[in-house]
């Protein structure tokens, strides 16, 4: 079995879940990219009930960047499995601390998309905005308690004996 740098908790949050969710976009956003781009943001009141019954077109610059970011997805994902399934603590721990300040421009750019009336009121939040920003934000806190070492020391985990080591 592969053995990990991070302890269990982290191992399975960072190792699994999240290249999970980060599939699942990825995923979601390739089978209806019009709905993924309209459900970045909570729905704004519309000027009659017509115009918010169907899901706008995306503009073409909007698709371009919308299937680039959906292409960052499956590469974030595979560098969290490849990062967080590592042996070594140094290449876990600098992830991890790389991801946790990207998730401060995450939420940002969900602030500064909806504004401070609906970022600053839950209520008025999507699951999309629940997910860019609550959920970016436990796992930046449980990125910086593992970098910090609550869930257990980061250490290089040590392979069978007489395995060749690679530096």
């Amino acid at each position: 079995m592969a053995k990990s740098a991070l302890s269990a908790f982290p191992l399975l949050v960072f190792g699994v879940v999240e290249p999970v969710l980060l599939v699942w976009a990825y995923i979601t956003a390739l089978r209806d990219p019009a709905s993924f781009y309209a459900a970045q943001a909570p729905p704004f009141p519309a000027p009659d009930a017509a115009a918010s019954s169907s899901t706008p077109p995306v503009p073409a610059e909007g698709l371009v960047l919308l299937l680039q970011l959906t292409n960052v997805y499956l590469l974030l994902a595979a560098l969290a499995v490849l990062c967080s399934w590592t042996s070594h603590a140094s290449v876990a721990r600098w992830y991890l601390v790389a991801v946790a300040l990207a998730d401060y421009g995450h939420v940002w750019a969900c602030y500064r998309g909806v504004g401070p009336d609906v970022f600053w009121d839950p209520s008025r939040w999507n699951d999309m905005l629940w997910g860019g920003v609550a959920v970016s934000a436990v796992l930046n806190v449980a990125r910086w308690l593992t970098v910090l070492g609550a869930f257990g020391a980061l250490r290089d985990a040590r392979g069978p004996a007489g395995a060749k080591k690679f530096e």
